[in-house]
């Protein structure tokens, strides 16, 4: 694709998610009238070649997969403002992990919706592509008539190797050989599934995965079930019960171990990702910083008839898509909407001092009688004295 030769067939681009410590932003958009799925890196990945590379192997592994449990990549195109984007369909639904967390899915469809992930496995593995990224949100079920559907299908997004520590607790449905950046097959996807079955029983929706959740989530890739076939089958008909006893006792023996090891290195990752989130935070802060004295420039009061306060809007919602991912949580919400708030105070109070000087700059120039008395009636007046009068002047003015 030729550089800068840009798409303008996509219109009404509205955000819709931004990767938290990923590269990607998502939008909807209008295409001839149609709604679609826009997916690109974000501002600061644009032009990242390994990010940009990345994007474009996971329209071309999603491309050719036609499978009617599998969200289609459409296009693959370049968008001014947003760079390479890959399009996908619209899914009209909601992902797995909101109808679990409120309740809305039967026993019944939770184990339809569980077969059609397997169906839609088996039909990827077949044609040797593993989704190493299966986890709730990456399971959309459709609004009329609850089918499962796969998106995002890829290594999870991670900027470097050396940051994949620091996403354990966000990747908890993740296979520990993609973690660790091993060499992953098909049963990468089974150890995935199994953690979504334990999510499912964990919110009381139903329990009747358990056991092979058991099977699925083994630490060990030969200890798991060997295709996703073998997933479908235990879903369908149950579990055998001897095996069950077994993969038990193994698990338990990984539990013990795991609460040993573990819980120390997860304290170890919640706190550096706790520390670079604040330093991420607080240099997009001090950037926005630097930027007030061109937003005040360019809201600069001209007349003393124009408004102190300011419609600045266009700027706001800029900040407001730079500030995403931290109004998007509970423990940035209320720093985040007080940066922006301080740049539209910053701007108000260049404008009042705009107001102030011409106002004063006005009062010692002008030949009106009241002013002329006003002035004459100071003795060695400052700047701050004839401010003073020029306020109640103008307050006099018609």
């Amino acid at each position: 694709m030729a550089e800068n030769n840009y798409s303008t067939d996509y219109t009404d681009l509205r955000l819709i998610h931004t990767s938290r410590y990923g590269n990607s932003r998502v939008y909807t958009a209008n295409c001839n009238g149609k709604k679609v799925i826009v997916k690109a890196l974000k501002e600061e990945y644009a032009k990242d070649l390994a990010c940009k590379e990345s994007l474009k192997q996971e329209y071309e592994t999603t491309s050719f997969l036609e499978n009617k449990y599998i969200r289609k990549a459409l296009d693959f195109v370049q968008i001014e403002g947003l760079g390479d984007c890959i399009i996908f369909e619209y899914i009209d639904g909601k992902s797995l992990a909101e109808h679990v967390r409120v309740g809305t899915l039967s026993e019944k469809q939770v184990k339809n919706i569980l077969a059609e992930v397997c169906d839609g496995l088996y039909y990827m593995h077949r044609n040797g592509v593993v989704h190493c990224n299966l986890s709730p949100e990456n399971i959309m079920v459709t609004a009329n008539d609850c089918r499962a559907r796969l998106i995002d299908i890829g290594v999870p997004e991670t900027k470097q190797d050396a940051d994949r520590e620091l996403l354990i607790k966000e990747m908890e449905f993740v296979a520990p050989e993609i973690i660790k950046g091993e060499e992953i097959d098909s049963r990468s996807d089974i150890y995935s599934l199994g953690k979504i079955m334990e999510f499912i029983g964990e919110r009381n929706i139903s329990k009747q995965f358990g056991a092979i959740a058991t099977h699925c989530t083994q630490f060990s890739r030969e200890q798991r079930y060997d295709n996703i076939s073998d997933v479908r089958s235990a879903i369908s008909k149950g579990h055998n019960f001897v095996k069950l006893i077994v993969f038990v006792v193994l698990a338990a023996i990984l539990a013990v171990l795991a609460v040993i090891y573990v819980p120390k290195i997860k304290a170890n990752v919640e706190k550096e990702r706790a520390e670079r989130l604040a330093v991420e935070f607080s240099r997009q802060v001090d950037k926005m910083k630097g930027e007030l004295p061109q937003l005040c420039d360019k809201y600069a009061l001209k007349s003393l008839d124009e408004p102190i306060t300011v419609d600045w809007s266009e700027d706001s919602l800029k900040l407001v898509e730079s500030l995403a991912q931290y109004l998007a949580m509970d423990d940035y919400k209320a720093k985040a909407m007080q940066a922006i708030e301080s740049q539209r105070v910053g701007i108000e109070s260049r404008r009042q001092a705009d107001f102030d000087q011409l106002l004063l700059t006005e009062f010692k120039s002008t030949n009106d009688s009241i002013a002329v008395v006003m002035r004459t009636a100071l003795e060695e007046p400052t700047d701050a004295l004839l401010l003073q009068e020029a306020r109640k002047w103008y307050d006099t003015r018609e």
